[in-house]
């Protein structure tokens, strides 16, 4: 049985072939679940500050605002990609 938090961390990484896939470069995970991003990646001139959930989870108030503000800060977008059954599922936040 997988624990909630090596769940996670495998959809992240599924998630970060995603975008690989859809042509985003530099595309980083954090090192944790400790920061308001999981995962940063560059499309163009855009910066992308993405929050993963998998499953049933899902973003709460707390972490939809401290996403916001580190994009807001950085000049980046705010997603949070959901990933469940092998589908991704975008939530734009924000773009500043």
């Amino acid at each position: 049985m997988v624990n909630l938090y090596r769940r996670g961390r495998i959809g992240e990484k599924k998630v970060v072939n995603y975008l690989k896939e859809q042509g985003f470069k530099i595309v980083r995970r954090s090192k944790g679940s400790r920061g308001p991003y999981d995962i940063y990646a560059r499309k163009g001139e855009n910066k992308y500050y993405i929050q993963v959930k998998t499953g049933s989870a899902r973003a709460t108030s707390k972490e939809i605002r401290r996403l916001r503000s580190v994009a807001k800060k950085r000049g980046g977008v705010a997603a949070v990609i959901h990933r469940d059954k092998g589908k991704h599922k975008w939530k734009y936040l924000g773009h500043w």
